[in-house]
């Protein structure tokens, strides 16, 4: 009864514990991974690899997650276990494959292969960052231009066009009202802007709200081009680290579906393996689904028949690694031109309204 209790009071105090943990860096446990993947390879025993990289962090945040994981495992709790009670900062996907690798005794293996994920999904997030700083640093400057303009420009005007005896030309009085409308309402538009945003995030959480996100961003062209050939690359890269660190297939489908971050691939991945526990093979339950290109069903195929799928899927996933890259670069070539334009057009509106009536009164004074 006594010892229920405790155990009891020891599972809720880990519960408020995990709960407190807050999310850590992509960077931070892709080298933590790394490091330990590295130690336990050289033969350094889990508890002694985990107490040295927890005295050597700089992290707050992960060292004192590590504390409370040495610990537990000093106790005799399996580290598969352990990350299961820290959902925040290891992902589901970490913790299945560390459980493998306690099974089959390869757990240096198993970090090492998500080490190589980590590493892979941090690389691409890089890349897909530094091709969008350009157009997005346009957008900003624009936007501030834009807003100054409205701002603090065209108030000074508004004094000098209201003594005008006459009247004022369609783009001023346009440029006038909008600039009176900013001015006057600019607490209005933040409260409806602000209401907005908060109203779609609430929407975008829901399984609704989120399904019809990730439909129709699929459906821009290049854009959901792109989103496409990223979300390829990653269901193929997670599902061979999967089925190299020596998952079964259908329990790595099933992982490999609660970590796609779009719903609709999600989706096909669960539907998957249930035609897979039916019995089909995983390149016949991709045919079913238009998602997944020919190329992929054939190599796949392939794959299965040789017994080389982990080569295969990684291959799949640098090719459409390199795919997503080209269309991306495609997409910021031509929203650069679109930007530029845009702030040209808004610019060139502004500089015809503020002249259009200054020439013409000089007209009238001649």
């Amino acid at each position: 009864m006594l010892n229920n209790i405790k155990n009891q009071t020891k599972s809720i105090i880990n519960k408020i514990n995990s709960m407190n943990v807050k999310p850590v860096s992509l960077h931070d446990l892709s080298a933590f991974v790394r490091q330990l993947s590295t130690m336990c390879a050289a033969g350094v025993p889990l508890y002694q690899a985990i107490n040295t990289l927890h005295d050597g962090l700089d992290e707050a945040q992960l060292k004192h997650v590590l504390f409370s994981i040495k610990e537990k495992i000093k106790s005799g709790t399996n580290f598969s276990e352990c990350l299961t009670e820290f959902p925040k900062v290891f992902p589901p996907l970490m913790a299945s494959l560390v459980k493998v690798g306690e099974i089959t005794g390869l757990l240096e293996k198993a970090l090492t292969k998500y080490a190589d994920l980590l590493e892979w999904e941090e690389e691409f997030k890089s890349k897909l960052v530094t091709m969008m700083i350009y157009p997005v640093m346009m957008l900003l400057v624009g936007t501030t231009v834009l807003v100054f303009i409205l701002a603090v420009i065209l108030p000074r005007f508004v004094a000098i066009f209201s003594d005008f005896n006459q009247a004022l030309p369609w783009p001023t009085l346009i440029l006038l009202e909008t600039s009176n409308i900013f001015m006057n309402y600019w607490w209005l538009i933040l409260i409806i802007v602000a209401v907005l945003t908060v109203l779609l995030m609430k929407y975008y959480k829901t399984k609704e709200g989120k399904s019809l996100f990730d439909k129709s961003i699929l459906r821009i062209p290049l854009l959901g081009n792109a989103i496409h050939k990223s979300l390829l690359s990653r269901f193929s890269f997670v599902l061979s680290v999967m089925v190299g660190s020596g998952v079964p297939l259908l329990q790595a489908l099933s992982v490999t579906g609660d970590t796609i971050s779009s719903s609709v691939l999600s989706e096909y991945v669960k539907a998957i393996a249930k035609n897979v526990e039916r019995g089909d093979s995983l390149s016949k339950a991709l045919k079913e689904y238009s998602f997944f290109p020919k190329q992929v069903v054939q190599m796949v195929n392939v794959g299965e028949e040789t017994g080389k799928l982990e080569d295969v899927l990684t291959k799949i996933a640098t090719f459409y690694e390199r795919e997503m890259e080209i269309i991306t670069r495609r997409v910021v070539i031509i929203l650069e031109p679109i930007i530029i334009l845009g702030m040209a057009l808004v610019v060139g509106f502004v500089a015809i309204a503020v002249l259009l009536p200054i020439l013409s009164l000089s007209t009238v004074v001649k």
